[in-house]
């Protein structure tokens, strides 16, 4: 009975282990993928700075979006940041029926396939920039009724 015991225990002590050890190497494989703050630019850790203490804790696939965004944000002009800057203010201040309107449509476009979404942003690149000014200045005057009045024409 005793030797029993004992030869249980040590299986028990292996299997215990042997978990652990595999435990360990699935956390480490899972954040293997990840993205390490120390790896990130100088530029990159300036413009991701707001999420430096949650960084590890973030997925890495996440981590990577964040990664590239900034890379984006980062080779942006300073005119063409302003501009985004303004447009995400725009945004903060939208009421939930418009944010929840916006995320519609561009749940729709991403539904396109593809060579309609190239065909858009191209006839997009073509129109001149005082025109795409004046439509962006129409749209932001607009009010939510004349906006699904306008879509439904």
């Amino acid at each position: 009975m005793q030797i029993y015991t004992i030869h249980h225990r040590f299986l028990q002590s292996v299997f215990s282990v042997s978990l652990l050890v595999i435990l360990t190497q699935f956390h480490s494989l899972a954040h293997a993928d990840g993205v390490p703050w120390e790896n990130l630019s100088p530029q990159q850790q300036e413009t991701l700075s707001p999420m430096r203490e949650d960084w590890r804790d973030l997925p890495p696939n996440r981590q990577e979006r964040l990664r590239q965004g900034a890379e984006r944000w980062n080779n942006l002009s300073p005119e063409q940041r302003n501009r985004m800057q303004d447009r995400m203010q725009r945004y903060d201040n939208m009421s939930p029926d418009e944010k929840g309107r916006i995320k519609e449509r561009m749940r729709e476009f991403r539904e396109l396939p593809p060579e309609e979404r190239s065909e858009l942003r191209e006839r997009w690149r073509n129109v001149p920039p005082e025109q795409k000014e004046r439509i962006r200045e129409r749209s932001q005057r607009m009010n939510p009724e004349k906006k699904s009045r306008g879509k439904q024409r």
